[in-house]
């Protein structure tokens, strides 16, 4: 079998394609308040613990924890909350890490931070999700689990809360 080399450049075809991209408003979030287990005690012979749920609900105390706060005060537990904004009706995804760890200022002690969950305003029941509304805005929500163990000397306790806001 014989292919003439002339054959295919006769009968070629030429055609075109398309290149494109789609420029959109970059991602951002920005923390607006954060997460707080706030004054607690817990008592000597046993570990405790406080949820703040990141829906807004009440603080609860677990075991020995108990609230040192009156209601309504400033050294209440409440959760972490965050702007976003961006390219309006996109959705987007947070990420973070399982768990935290809190040291005390002062002894350098450490306290774990556990079970951290993200809610969004405009997607509450959407686990780490979120989607930015037509202006380009939303909002979320951190809460978690401060275990305290049973011995805890005094100290104000901090921790750094990574997140990571990226468009789906």
């Amino acid at each position: 079998m014989t292919f003439a080399p002339t054959a295919f450049a006769k009968n070629g075809a030429t055609t075109l394609g398309r290149a494109e991209a789609e420029v959109v408003i970059p991602i951002r979030a920005v923390p607006l308040s954060d997460l707080s287990f706030g004054s607690i005690v817990v008592g000597s012979a046993g570990r405790g613990s406080v949820e703040v749920a990141p829906d807004g609900s009440p603080p609860r105390y677990i075991n020995t924890a108990r609230s040192l706060c009156p209601s309504q005060s400033d050294c209440m537990p409440h959760r972490a909350s965050f702007g976003v904004s961006g390219e309006p009706s996109r959705s987007y995804r947070v990420s973070w890490p399982g768990q935290i760890v809190a040291y005390g200022v002062r002894t350098g002690a450490s306290l774990t931070v556990v079970s951290l969950e993200v809610r969004s305003s405009n997607a509450p029941s959407a686990m780490g999700e979120g989607r930015l509304d037509i202006a380009g805005r939303d909002s979320f929500f951190v809460g978690g689990t401060l275990q305290v163990p049973a011995g805890t000397r005094p100290d104000v306790f901090r921790a750094e809360l990574p997140v990571i806001v990226s468009y789906n």
